[in-house]
């Protein structure tokens, strides 16, 4: 622009055309990859990705935040206390499962992305655009300096909403593979539930194919967007997907027909498979499996002495997880049809529900006197 003054606009211009170009090939490559039938329907975490309400509470999210980039630095990660995140982490699985874990379907194939070349793509095209979103552009203050060759309104403008849109489009791109990696676990781990025989007279010592399809399926990914994406980025990717999965295996529970100790311990090796499997992708201990695996291992005990240890040592799980905890072992007993056992049943649940009552006040009474103590030892 300085040897040229004369043309200055019309470079710009031929810029704002290659721009708006290479935007054109990055939506044409989006969409090929996350549309399909003729009928242009999109796989689930394409229309999630743009869904309002999952959108911005994704954004809101620390990790989410934590990349987004202000005045040429990137953010410190928020301060979350431990507890506050699990309560984060909650509600996106929460989100999640209550679309997708549904009684009566599987995830189809046609609805996830099987290629991970193409989780590749998405992960380049979120790169590259990003990259041209945070190239300086020219400013109204650089407008005014004499030495520069005056840039027009239409030309600016032109330029900064190509900005927004290759932001836009980024972004997009970064929580599709987010949400993408989460629906491939659902798709693998539903059918290890609805699918697979729990009360068979064989202790099977292998997982269950779909976990192992699971983790070969995960490796795949952490192989390309590893050299894909940023390391923040990937840690995004993958971060907090052990909470997610230990979701799904325990709320999975209401459908398994029946469960003996062979399925007890073939459940429990899924588990493990899984959590060796993720820690050597993320490089850090997911703990949340260890719950996931003490649920499945509550089923040795029986309904009474479980409601026994949540009366003298507090409730580890809600209410909702040991009553379905509670019906499969009823589901899984001879007889379980009869009257008899129904109304044991019943007055099981009965008694839980009262002994659930009483710890949530028990430990709402502790927290009122602890703060009543530090409020009194701060009075002069």
């Amino acid at each position: 622009m300085h040897d040229l003054p004369d043309y200055a606009e019309q470079f710009l211009n031929m810029i704002c055309k290659i721009l708006e170009e290479y935007r054109d090939t990055c939506h044409s490559a989006y969409r090929g990859i996350v549309q399909y039938d003729s009928d242009e329907k999109r796989i689930i975490s394409a229309m999630w990705a743009k869904d309002e309400d999952i959108s911005r509470f994704l954004r809101s999210l620390p990790s989410w935040r934590s990349l987004q980039p202000t005045a040429g630095q990137e953010l410190n990660l928020i301060a979350c206390s431990e507890e506050e995140m699990r309560a984060l982490n909650l509600k996106e699985a929460m989100i999640l499962i209550s679309n997708l874990s549904t009684a009566d379907s599987l995830i189809p194939q046609q609805e996830i992305i099987t290629d991970v070349t193409q989780m590749r793509t998405v992960a380049n095209v979120h790169e590259s655009l990003e990259w041209f979103a945070h190239c300086r552009t020219p400013s109204t203050q650089t407008n005014n300096d004499p030495n520069i060759p005056p840039v027009s309104e239409k030309t600016l403008s032109s330029l900064k909403s190509l900005v927004t849109d290759f932001q836009n489009l980024a972004e997009i791109c970064l929580l599709l593979l987010h949400l993408e990696v989460r629906v491939h676990c659902f798709y693998y781990l539903l059918p290890v539930a609805k699918q697979s025989n729990y009360a068979g007279p064989i202790d099977d010592l292998d997982p269950d194919s779909n976990v192992l399809k699971l983790n070969k399926d995960l490796s795949n990914i952490e192989e390309v967007l590893s050299l894909s994406l940023q390391p923040k980025k990937f840690k995004y990717i993958f971060e907090s997907l052990g909470y997610l999965v230990a979701s799904i295996l325990i709320n999975s529970i209401q459908f398994l027909k029946k469960i003996n100790e062979n399925g007890i311990k073939k459940m429990c090796r899924n588990i493990f498979a899984i959590q060796q499997n993720l820690t050597n992708i993320t490089m850090s201990r997911e703990s949340d499996l260890d719950h996931a695996r003490q649920y499945y291992e509550l089923l040795y005990t029986s309904p009474d002495a479980i409601i026994d240890g949540i009366a003298e040592k507090g409730a580890q799980y809600t209410e909702q997880e040991y009553i379905q905890l509670f019906q499969l072992q009823h589901r899984s007993q001879p007889g379980a049809a009869m009257s008899t056992s129904q109304d044991q049943l019943e007055a099981r649940l009965q008694r839980l529900h009262t002994v659930m009552q009483n710890v949530s006040h028990s430990a709402a009474d502790d927290s009122t006197n602890c703060t009543n103590i530090e409020n009194h030892a701060r009075m002069p």
